[in-house]
């Protein structure tokens, strides 16, 4: 059973798609990638399968039903979505923040906080960390922090899925790899269904099952990190030149950039003005 089918999609901010002729099919429990350079729809592709983009055409069945069909609430109990970008409007606190990803489950405006919702919101502070800044206003943290409580509030949500649109963005190294491993014990230990856009091409193919990638709007290829991450593929997705290796405590492919000074020619060289050449 497909948990979300995609078949012919389009979408985009104006009747111009940015993403076109995408079709992909995501099972309970599976953690799909989506990678390509920027600009290539990873985020359209995202936002897109959720509603969220303003044209949207194709074919989206999301539980065995259309998701045009859906409501906002219905929608909202399947989905969770973690985005890239957030600029926080009121002075809400971390815990409120949080809190908000329970509201979907109340029957009415009046319907109050169960034991069942606060232990979600407990729970997902702390997983990622940020209990200790329950108190504190959004527009008071750091990128990073505010990353970590938009983790939260999707884990609050307690869905079956989560869509993430580079969740590793604003993260350091260590809450990279924390991020990272939370979203593959939710996979494995509660089926979730989890599809992130990730720029970090290591860190998808050392967590995620499969991998998408993305050029042009369209999907250029598919399969596991393994398959994936070969010198051609990445040359032809991203016009540069990696070095692959397996790395020794996954077993699963790594790749690094070949500095540009070492094969002439792959890039434009640039012209360093000299001292007192002014710069245009």
């Amino acid at each position: 059973m497909k948990f979300l089918s995609v078949e012919k999609l389009e979408a985009g901010y104006s009747e111009l798609p940015v993403i076109s002729d995408i079709s992909l099919e995501i099972e309970p429990g599976e953690f799909l990638a989506v990678c390509g350079p920027n600009g290539s729809g990873k985020s359209t592709l995202v936002r897109a399968v959720q509603k969220l983009t303003p044209f949207v055409r194709g074919k989206v069945i999301l539980n065995n039903r259309s998701l045009f069909e859906l409501k906002p609430r219905q929608v909202a109990s399947l989905l969770a979505y973690v985005p890239q970008v957030f600029e926080p409007v009121f002075a809400f606190s971390v815990e409120e923040t949080v809190a908000m990803a329970r509201y979907y489950r109340q029957p009415g405006r009046l319907a109050g906080f169960t034991e069942r919702d606060r232990a979600a919101v407990e729970e997902a502070m702390r997983l990622t960390d940020v209990s200790s800044l329950r108190e504190k206003k959004l527009n008071e943290l750091s990128g990073g922090e505010r990353q970590r409580v938009l983790i939260a509030r999707a884990l609050a949500q307690d869905t079956p899925a989560l869509l993430m649109d580079e969740p590793s963005s604003h993260l350091d190294l260590n809450f990279q790899l924390q991020v990272y491993w939370l979203l593959k014990e939710l996979q494995k230990k509660r089926g979730k269904a989890i599809l992130v856009a990730e720029h970090n091409l290591n860190l998808a193919a050392a967590y995620c099952s499969n991998l998408i990638f993305i050029k042009n709007g369209k999907i250029f290829a598919r399969g596991r990190p393994e398959e994936l991450l070969e010198k051609e593929i990445i040359r032809q997705i991203f016009g540069v030149e990696v070095e692959v290796r397996t790395n020794r405590s996954t077993g699963l492919p790594e790749i690094s950039l070949v500095h540009p000074g070492s094969e002439p020619g792959i890039f434009p060289k640039a012209t360093v003005p000299g001292p007192g050449v002014e710069s245009r």
